[in-house]
């Protein structure tokens, strides 16, 4: 798993029995989304992100990213992945992260099992064992989007965010940098821009994020310094079943 792939199936976004929300709504709701994504200014595919409530009352956050032909050359042609999390004391406390390459290929895959009674989290990571220790707020690399929705629904800028990444636990700070009107496939959306940045790293995330829409993101860049290395800009939103 490598490159764009990793990022959007793994690091990335966002059937509903429930509309999403106005942004008066200070929990999250349960949506489906699709997204065309771009490498360096090409077509490189979609992903396809659903967010469902359990029987149980746990959340499951899951992305399928598909590679178009052009992609292929650099990436597999699917990746799925899957983070099961709680909400605890009005915040997303992750319990499971699988993810996979669609080819059957144990080199590219993870798992990851997060236990609060043991503060460990183990597991594997392109077959290297995974163990860590756990803290307060620590995250998996796919629940960390659905944990900025939900910060965010719930009044509080977050400011950072600790999460498990590639093995190892990793800090990115979190910056507003304004507000915008975003034109987009479902219409057009005021929208609040936030970064997401790592100390030692060039690289930066930023999310377009629509308070009326949950602060679901509509659309999503990764770049290098200035420049825009991947992009991802939604194309459908389904909602409580009436699709945008």
């Amino acid at each position: 798993m490598t490159g764009w792939q990793r990022w959007f199936g793994i690091g990335l976004l966002l059937a509903c029995s429930s509309p999403l929300v106005a942004a008066a709504t200070s929990e999250l709701r349960p949506f489906r989304a699709s997204y065309n994504i771009a490498w360096n200014g090409l077509s490189a595919g979609s992903s396809d992100l659903e967010l469902q409530r359990l029987a149980d009352g746990r959340w499951s956050y899951q992305s399928r990213t598909f590679a178009n032909l052009w992609a292929r050359i650099k990436a597999p042609a699917e990746l799925s992945s899957r983070s099961v999390f709680a909400i605890q004391n009005g915040h997303v406390v992750p319990q499971q992260l699988t993810s996979d390459d669609g080819a059957g290929s144990s080199n590219d895959g993870q798992q990851l099992n997060f236990d609060w009674t043991r503060s460990r989290v183990t597991g594997v990571f392109e077959r290297k064992p995974v163990d860590l220790p756990t803290q307060p707020g620590l995250l998996d690399s796919q629940s960390v989007v659905v944990a900025l929705m939900n910060e965010l629904l719930a009044g509080r800028t977050p400011q950072k965010f600790v999460l498990v990444e590639k093995g190892l636990i990793r800090e990115y700070a979190y910056t507003k940098e304004g507000t915008a009107t975003l034109r987009t496939a479902v219409g057009t959306h005021q929208v609040e821009i936030y970064r997401s940045s790592r100390s030692g790293s060039r690289k930066t995330t930023w999310f377009w994020c629509a308070p009326e829409l949950g602060y679901l993101p509509l659309k999503v860049e990764r770049r290098e310094g200035k420049t825009v290395e991947l992009q991802m800009r939604v194309k459908s939103i389904d909602i409580s079943g009436t699709a945008h």
